[in-house]
């Protein structure tokens, strides 16, 4: 099995981000489960924290390790993925705005962010899954 913590490219890169995503779309499930129904509020803040970290580290590999191995390689690939690096901060944001609606109270307000949040990252995975699937093909292809 490839290391985690290294470059790696194909296939292994893509089961790697796969498997990754599957447990970010199972973290972003608990934190919707702790908005229903009407649970402790640090129920939901342990839920976002857990997420928050399992995110951090995600987009790290990312942002680190994957993509700028993958660019290095195929330089056409990078403004496309250089997008998607963008967009880690933001995610980053919106989960401590969940944090600070929460903190105040506003758990219906936290609530609605929460679902937007959901529904534009789990669009991020799709793109990002779909770039990866091409390259993938691509190496396939060529051997």
């Amino acid at each position: 099995m490839p290391p985690k913590d290294g470059p790696i490219l194909g296939a292994s890169v893509e089961r790697e981000v796969f498997a990754q995503h599957r447990e970010l779309d199972s973290l972003f499930e608990e934190v919707l489960d702790s908005f229903r129904p009407e649970g402790p509020p640090e129920t939901t803040l342990e839920a976002l924290k857990e997420l928050r970290e399992a995110l951090e580290t995600h987009f790290d590999q990312e942002d680190r390790l994957y993509y700028p191995a993958i660019w290095a390689l195929r330089p056409d690939l990078e403004p496309q993925l250089r997008t998607l690096v963008d967009a880690h901060g933001e995610f980053l944001a919106q989960l401590d705005r969940l944090g600070t609606l929460l903190d105040r109270g506003e758990r219906a307000e936290a609530s609605s962010v929460f679902d937007y949040l959901s529904a534009v990252f789990k669009r991020h995975e799709d793109a990002e899954e779909a770039a990866l699937a091409t390259l993938d093909r691509e190496i396939d292809a060529a051997h």
